[in-house]
């Protein structure tokens, strides 16, 4: 199914929970059996070094939920999403299901900035990470990298 979808032109997001059983094995398949583009969740990556690293070589991305890992597991997982953002590793922050878990996109975004203590720098970042790895053409992730560069007042 993942082959023909690919075949089709369609790319490849796998959800992986954040510390479930097996979740590790779970994020391995998704880079080496599946050859995902992203992965929905995911900072359990970080207890492989080499899927770690995999991962920041493909550029591939991690779209973060921290209110729902809060609701799933107890914990933001803000020190591991902020591990990420010092790895390289095009991590993002994102709602998920924001009417259960109550949270919306800017929700997680305090929550995780408070957490973390993240900058402006990172929280640049995290947003620019969204828009690298989002699927839009390339025009449009210029256009909105140069925007987001305007509003931080780097470009």
């Amino acid at each position: 199914m993942f082959a023909r979808a690919r075949s089709e032109g369609y790319q490849i997001t796998m959800h992986c929970d954040v510390d479930q059983k097996n979740t590790v094995e779970h994020i391995r398949q998704c880079l080496e059996v599946i050859g995902v583009d992203r992965i929905d969740h995911g900072v359990n990556i970080l207890e492989s070094e080499e899927l770690t690293s995999e991962l920041g070589r493909r550029g591939l991305g991690l779209t973060v939920c921290p209110i729902s890992n809060r609701w799933v597991t107890g914990d933001l997982k803000a020190a591991e999403i902020k591990r990420l953002l010092e790895l390289g590793i095009r991590v993002t922050v994102n709602s998920d299901d924001p009417a259960y878990f109550g949270g919306y996109l800017t929700d997680n975004i305090v929550a995780l900035q408070e957490a973390a203590g993240l900058g402006p720098s990172e929280l640049v970042q995290l947003q620019r990470n969204a828009i690298e790895i989002s699927w839009l053409p390339s025009g449009a992730k210029d256009h909105l990298l140069a925007d987001l560069e305007r509003y931080a007042g780097i470009g």
